[in-house]
């Protein structure tokens, strides 16, 4: 009988116990739950596991000491962090230290199985023999999900791009799919056995940002009480991904075009530069000619960056896609969310999502087949299961009396049902470009978080990543 893969799980909550063991059970993985950290040696002398996941904050060891014990009785061990004050400093450290994954709580549970899987395929490419091109093409290729002629056109273009080290500079709207288009480029290229990074470049300051790319030495600045090792150092011999890069500010892009052009690195604090090896994939949904006329963006960085120029049409403008995309989301969302009582999605179900115009692209349309899985009454996805800004398909409140009930005549009443429909309307949508997260709502509509969630309670509109509101949600807290 076939040994299963054994994943040991080391974290002080029963709660995560129960949840990676839910999860990762269905997948057909035996997970082994142990709440003592300073077990680890024994533990993996016991168990033989496949993979390691532990918690980073413990009361006797920490993750990273349990790192170090499991890669002393199995040098290529994958460990994955689990943390709920995840950081860039901390993951950059854990995967210096020779960690496989860092996931920050609450996860998802898809993002975990990746992880685990991800892990996994790792230790088997590094213990046995090389695929063959043929085969690492087809897979790389096979994760962009498409029927329509531009993206099929991409995906031609792809495997030349992958052969050699040219800097490639991917444009398109939020949510298109260019990290996914990014790393397909770093599959198919010679630097695919080692690290892919993506760093968002609009998620940190710039005060940050240029700690975080290029690393710091001890005492460069104030709160700086160990040197770190930048983002460039730890993606050394692969693929760095600058998403959002004309977010940058002026000062940093000059910093950035300096390392790029010289291929080495000063840290913050530093006095001896360090040669680094990294190809440069940079995304972005913004005008960069005009941010050059304007003074925004630095023209030499720019050309150093658009060797090769790939653009990705939005969504509403290949709709030959979105019934491949839904059958490919519904497939993963049934699941995940273990829905083996919906048979599939109906022809108006899929009218609907036709005729909605997709601002926040193929994100928008995995949520609302998420939700609609999650919420059906089944057995198939019908119009009735769309999330209401497509039932709507309107930009805003105006015109919209349908909302208001027609014998309503009291003006408070309904005024309060008029702003119903716009918070519905609008904290949908947000929730959808947002892909769940509520402070990443919270931050880009301007509320409080709080407001933000009293707001989600009253009028219904459920954010999967919160697990308190909705237990069928599979995101783990």
């Amino acid at each position: 009988m076939e040994r299963p893969t054994v994943i040991l799980l080391i974290h002080p909550e029963e709660q995560m116990h129960l949840a990676c063991k839910r999860i990762l059970g269905r997948e057909g993985y035996e997970v082994k739950c142990c709440a003592d950290s300073t077990q680890i040696s024994e533990l993996v002398d016991r168990h033989s596991p496949n993979a390691v996941l532990t918690a980073v904050r413990m009361p006797d060891k920490d993750g990273f000491q349990v790192l170090k014990a499991a890669l002393a009785k199995m040098t290529r061990l994958p460990v994955i962090a689990i943390t709920t004050h995840a950081s860039i400093p901390e993951a950059v450290i854990w995967l210096k230290q020779g960690g496989a994954d860092y996931l920050a709580v609450p996860f998802a549970a898809d993002q975990l199985v990746r992880a685990v899987d991800e892990a996994l395929r790792g230790l088997r490419a590094s213990e046995g023999p090389p695929k063959s091109d043929r085969l690492k093409t087809s897979t790389a290729l096979d994760a962009i999900i498409a029927a329509s002629r531009p993206i099929l056109k991409l995906k031609r273009v792809l495997p030349k791009v992958g052969r050699t080290d040219a800097s490639v500079l991917i444009r398109g709207e939020t949510g298109t799919g260019k990290e996914l288009l990014a790393k397909a480029i770093h599959e198919l290229s010679p630097r695919r056995s080692a690290l892919f990074l993506p760093v968002d470049c609009a998620a940190l300051p710039p005060t940050l940002l240029e700690s975080e790319l290029f690393g710091h030495e001890k005492g460069a600045f104030t709160g700086a009480d160990r040197s770190r090792f930048g983002l460039f150092e730890v993606a050394n011999h692969g693929t760095v991904f600058l998403d959002e890069i004309g977010e940058l500010d002026v000062a940093t892009q000059s910093k950035l075009f300096r390392v790029l052009q010289e291929g080495q690195i000063r840290q913050i604090g530093g006095r001896r530069s360090t040669p680094i090896d990294v190809r440069i994939i940079a995304a972005t949904n913004r005008d960069l000619e005009g941010g050059i006329q304007q003074g925004l963006f630095r023209p030499e960085l720019y050309f150093r960056l658009n060797v090769v120029s790939l653009t990705i049409p939005p969504l509403r403008q290949r709709k030959e896609d979105i019934s491949l995309l839904c059958e490919h989301f519904f497939t993963l969302f049934r699941r995940t969310h273990e829905r083996q009582d919906l048979a599939g999605c109906d022809s108006g179900f899929i009218e609907g999502l036709m005729e909605y115009t997709w601002p926040g692209n193929i994100r928008e349309l995995m949520n609302a087949v998420e939700q609609a899985v999650v919420l059906s009454d089944g057995p198939n996805l019908t119009r009735t299961d769309l999330p209401a800004a497509l039932l709507q398909n309107q930009p805003g409140p105006s015109g919209r009396d349908r909302d208001v009930d027609k014998e309503t005549l009291d003006y408070a009443t309904a005024r309060e049902q008029l702003i119903d429909a716009f918070d519905q309307e609008f904290l949908n949508r947000l929730l959808s470009v947002c892909q769940g997260n509520l402070s990443e709502a919270a931050r880009r509509s301007g509320l409080a978080r709080k407001t933000l969630y009293n707001k989600l309670k009253r009028i219904g509109v459920l954010p999967f990543d919160v697990n308190e509101i909705d237990s069928t949600s599979e995101d783990v807290s």
